[in-house]
């Protein structure tokens, strides 16, 4: 029938149709059960059709999820008690400076400032 009838429905449409009627059916099964009643039906279109039908939570428009704001190239606090925190901030002051030689010579120019203030 053509697009547009009053008894036409979208492929989409069946898609959904069929999966509220066969809640616990995947996608896979979704796509043999409707090509075998002669529906061309292909993955793309079942996952697009099916999407937000489930009841799933959707997220808050506004909301962004990831980083926080601020966070962007900061270096570690090193604490004496950890191991692995002490070589993370070790690696992340080396990736920060751009090399190990980079980020000796900069702990080398701190230990004069800091002799200088406590002097």
């Amino acid at each position: 029938m053509k697009k547009g009838t009053k008894n036409s429905s979208s492929t989409s449409q069946i898609v959904r149709d069929f999966a509220e009627k066969n809640p616990t059916m995947r996608a896979s099964e979704i796509i043999k059960e409707l090509t075998a009643q002669g529906h061309k039906v292909y993955p793309a279109l079942v996952s697009q059709a099916l999407r937000g039908v489930s009841g799933a939570k959707k997220q808050r428009a506004g909301k962004k999820r990831g980083r926080k704001p601020g966070t962007k190239n900061k270096v570690a606090v090193v604490k004496n008690d950890s191991t692995f925190g002490s070589l993370k901030a070790a690696a992340e002051l080396i990736k920060a400076s751009g090399s190990a030689e980079n980020a000796i010579q900069s702990i080398r120019e701190f230990q004069k400032i800091a002799a200088l203030v406590n002097g």
